[in-house]
């Protein structure tokens, strides 16, 4: 658990780690805790204190790119959103939101969880 922000327009066709440009329409993220290409479902942390709470909301992303930048992952930050992202969990004027990752398990990590 930790904060997500959002980067868009001021980086579109930068080069991100993967080698790709980056476009903010994409389903996209940039994480020091992922290895490149690994697919995380980013959850929106709900406030406890709703009484009538909605389902939380969430997307899938691939990581492409490394940040967010390493002085604010030491202020919480664990992850930089695509624009699109950002926009189907929160709304992008609030810039930084609190989050849930759960990266999808790849065949060997499946297999060594696995019983027997």
């Amino acid at each position: 658990m930790g904060f997500a922000s959002w980067y868009g327009e001021d980086h579109r066709g930068r080069r991100m780690a993967n080698g790709k440009r980056f476009d903010p329409d994409q389903l996209t993220a940039a994480s020091w805790f992922y290895p490149l290409g690994t697919r995380v479902r980013v959850v929106l942390k709900t406030d406890p204190r709703v009484l009538n709470p909605q389902p939380p909301r969430s997307a899938w992303v691939t990581i492409t790119d490394r940040g967010p930048h390493r002085r604010l992952v030491r202020d919480g930050r664990i992850i930089d959103l695509s624009y699109e992202v950002f926009r189907r969990l929160a709304d992008p004027c609030v810039g930084l939101v609190e989050v849930i990752l759960h990266p999808e398990l790849g065949p060997q990590q499946i297999a060594s969880r696995s019983p027997g």
